[in-house]
């Protein structure tokens, strides 16, 4: 077969993986337990195809069948504590959560970049407060937060732009900025303090700050973001916050240049 061939073959491959794929993703939004038919509305694929691509995550251990339809099935626990225990951003970032958890009282959230999205790695949840729903794997609103925010500022400007103009008319977009030229200055501004802290963006009552972790070439790979109530967070100076948690990233940050990370390629 030429080169033309096995293009197509690729692509076709490529192609299949992504509708398997799109049913776990059905999952992301917390649901444990879906039909066949909820996994149907979901994707927009043939009830054929979903019932193939099930019987495939099944075989898999992906996917788990109960009388009331399926849930994400040991496999993906498996890969879990594959990937807890050989990431190096979780790795380079233990000492420092203890550090800032112990020093503040706080809670912390550890964020990481994939594409465009920004998922959670780990949160440190403080007892006496009540639980967010912040846990490892939860996808964070993309213009929403300080988590987020202060990734978006660090992008490169192709990057951002093309963010821009695939969201532009969402709301949460629009509240950083109602044009491009607004859009890209209100990350600038980000870009230049190094630093986010947001109030009830997220949820009533809570502020987060938040700091960029890079890898070794400079590109933005996560956050840190220390979490607090706001009667909490107003018992610290507001610098000295900011200070430490930037502090922290740039440590963690030192840590993933001596392991020889670099980021994640970007998608699109």
């Amino acid at each position: 077969a030429g080169p033309c061939a096995e293009g197509r073959r690729e692509r076709r491959m490529t192609g299949r993986l992504s509708r398997v794929l799109a049913v776990l993703d059905t999952f992301a939004d917390g649901s444990s337990v879906l039909s066949a038919e909820q996994i149907c509305e979901r994707t927009g694929s043939p009830i054929a195809t979903v019932y193939r691509n099930i019987r495939e995550l099944v075989e898999a251990g992906l996917l788990v069948r109960l009388p009331q339809g399926y849930a994400p099935g040991p496999r993906i626990i498996e890969w879990d504590y594959m990937v807890r225990s050989n990431d190096p951003l979780l790795a380079a970032s233990r000492e420092q959560i203890r550090l800032l958890v112990a020093d503040t009282g706080l809670e912390l959230l550890l964020s990481q970049l994939y594409g465009e999205r920004i998922v959670n790695v780990h949160y440190e949840h403080n007892p006496a407060n009540e639980r967010l729903a912040l846990g490892r794997g939860r996808v964070m609103p993309l213009f929403r937060g300080s988590t987020s925010r202060v990734i978006l500022a660090e992008l490169p400007t192709r990057t951002l732009r093309r963010i821009f103009d695939a969201h532009q008319h969402e709301p949460d977009l629009l509240a950083i900025g109602a044009d491009w030229k607004q859009f890209a200055r209100a990350l600038a501004q980000v870009r230049k303090r190094g630093v986010v802290m947001s109030s009830g963006e997220l949820y009533p009552g809570r502020v987060g700050v938040a700091a960029p972790i890079f890898a070794e070439r400079g590109h933005v790979v996560g956050s840190l973001t220390l979490i607090g109530t706001d009667n909490r967070i107003a018992a610290f100076r507001e610098d000295y916050l900011c200070q430490h948690v930037r502090t922290a990233a740039a440590d963690i940050t030192r840590r993933l240049s001596l392991q020889g990370l670099d980021a994640p390629p970007q998608t699109g």
